[in-house]
């Protein structure tokens, strides 16, 4: 019986660790995307400043046409302003340092996977002598308590993204604009 126990227990250690594997690599995938929201973000406002700076000179109010381009032309910096800012937030959101909730009073030579848990210790013997001397099941509980802390960053790194779909479609329409009616209005004499 108890060599059926380890195996099960063998088997619960290996799926906590497959999932905690997957967390970390979701974690680090929204963190990657989060810097590609970033690089695009800033090359859109990048470029679209290059050509900005020269028309913003050229824009004028009469006569009607070039009074709606002059108006696309600031609504659409406007808009990639805001996108920006936009971006910036959610990846601060993306990226911003997260510690372990889910624990209310940590516990010396219990709590062993957390970084702040591993304090605890004083030193990396102290530390080992707690790993060595803790059970499969405590070993199992530490592991699963920390695919569930895990689990909660992931998320809200994922729901921070997913939030700023909008930012980049903000984004890319207002460069768009932006350059067109840049473009016009350098053209324009």
């Amino acid at each position: 019986m108890t060599s059926e126990t380890d195996r099960t227990l063998d088997h619960q250690i290996q799926f906590a660790r497959h999932n905690f594997d997957n967390h970390q690599a979701l974690i680090r995938s929204s963190d990657t995307k989060a810097g590609v929201l970033i690089t695009i973000m800033v090359f859109l406002a990048a470029s679209a400043l290059q050509v900005s700076k020269d028309a913003i000179g050229k824009m004028r109010w009469a006569p009607c046409e070039f009074a709606i381009v002059s108006a696309v032309f600031l609504l659409a910096a406007i808009g990639l302003l805001t996108a920006n800012v936009w971006s910036f937030l959610t990846v601060q959101r993306v990226l911003k340092p997260r510690g372990a909730r889910h624990y209310r009073a940590p516990q010396k030579n219990r709590d062993l996977m957390w970084q702040d848990h591993l304090l605890l210790h004083h030193t990396n013997v102290e530390y080992l002598a707690a790993v060595q001397g803790a059970s499969v099941e405590l070993i199992l509980q530490n592991l699963t308590d920390q695919v569930f802390e895990l689990a909660h960053i992931s998320k809200e790194k994922m729901d921070a993204l997913r939030g700023s779909r909008w930012a980049v479609y903000l984004a890319c329409w207002s460069w768009a604009a932006n350059i067109a009616a840049a473009l016009f209005l350098l053209r324009s004499k």
